[in-house]
């Protein structure tokens, strides 16, 4: 891969390689037979690190099978196309030093959907590391759905205290979490919808920035909203409905082209760097005059 292309890639704000996090109180046991089963169960057909070679397939020889307590999977319903052939997505789950309770600040303060975020891990001492691994070649929504189904498995195994998700960094609550995936929801721990208070700028007025965290790691614009005085829970649905149609549809918003969820409604959307660190592509959202404190290159 060119210089180039990690490049582009980095400005967008696009993740090579997926990583959540699993948080635990105390280190889980772990039986692979049933954590096999369970990755069968929700990613398809799956070969494990270790076993020979399959459909013609270059896998792990047996000799070159790890640590013992890294578990490597091959997911063979997922491929990518490579100029050598197909190769399937892998996944893999180790164990990783605990990360000292201030590396979540960020993704606490954001925490409105689970207050009890901070408290539950700061009392987390023991951590697994679920990432991804040539799966970066796949569709968006495919990539997700394979990482939701290998968390899945890994929850229903060694069920843990909080879950993080780096890409959007965001705590989900363990059980909070399925029962929303078991919804439909599979952005939910994938993407965090963030709420700033914009002070200083004397504007005299109710001035916030809102964004999505988490689309531009796979691929896809987040959605960023710089606004005065908007009710920010019903902008946060709002927001959360451009974000889904983004995952669901890809990148197809034009800019100039206006969105709305009512016949009035005409938000003007225009491609952008995020206002928010980190650094990413968004889809900066004008809500019109008096309500948009931002600025658009070819604003009307």
């Amino acid at each position: 891969m060119t210089s180039e292309v990690t490049q582009e890639e980095q400005s967008f704000g696009f993740s090579r390689v997926y990583a959540v996090e699993l948080k635990y109180r105390h280190k889980p046991e772990i039986d692979r037979s049933r954590l096999f089963a369970s990755m069968e169960r929700y990613t398809g057909s799956t070969q494990q690190a270790g076993e020979r070679e399959h459909a013609g397939l270059a896998v792990w020889e047996p000799d070159e099978s790890g640590p013992d307590d890294l578990l490597h999977f091959f997911h063979l319903d997922y491929k990518v196309a490579y100029s050598e052939g197909e190769m399937p997505a892998q996944t893999s789950l180790m164990p990783v030093q605990n990360r000292p309770v201030d590396e979540y600040a960020t993704a606490v303060q954001q925490s409105w959907h689970w207050r009890e975020a901070g408290e539950v891990v700061s009392g987390c001492g023991y951590t697994l590391l679920l990432t991804d691994l040539m799966a970066s070649g796949l569709m968006p929504q495919d990539r997700l759905q394979l990482m939701t189904g290998a968390l899945r498995a890994v929850l229903e195994v060694a069920p843990c205290d909080a879950v993080y998700f780096r890409a959007s960094d965001k705590l989900v609550e363990p059980q909070a979490y399925l029962a929303a995936v078991e919804q439909g929801e599979l952005l939910y721990g994938a993407m965090n919808i963030r709420f700033y208070n914009v002070e200083g700028t004397g504007s005299g007025r109710n001035e916030g920035l809102m964004d999505s965290l988490g689309l531009a790691a796979l691929g896809i614009p987040d959605v960023q909203c710089h606004f005065f005085d908007l009710d920010p829970s019903e902008l946060a649905g709002q927001m959360m409905d451009v974000a889904y149609y983004l995952f669901r549809q890809g990148d197809v918003i034009e800019d100039g082209e206006t969105i709305g969820f009512t016949e009035e409604m005409r938000w003007r959307c225009e491609h952008q760097y995020a206002l928010a660190e980190p650094q990413r592509v968004v889809l900066d959202i004008d809500p019109g005059a008096p309500y948009y404190a931002g600025r658009q290159e070819n604003s009307r």
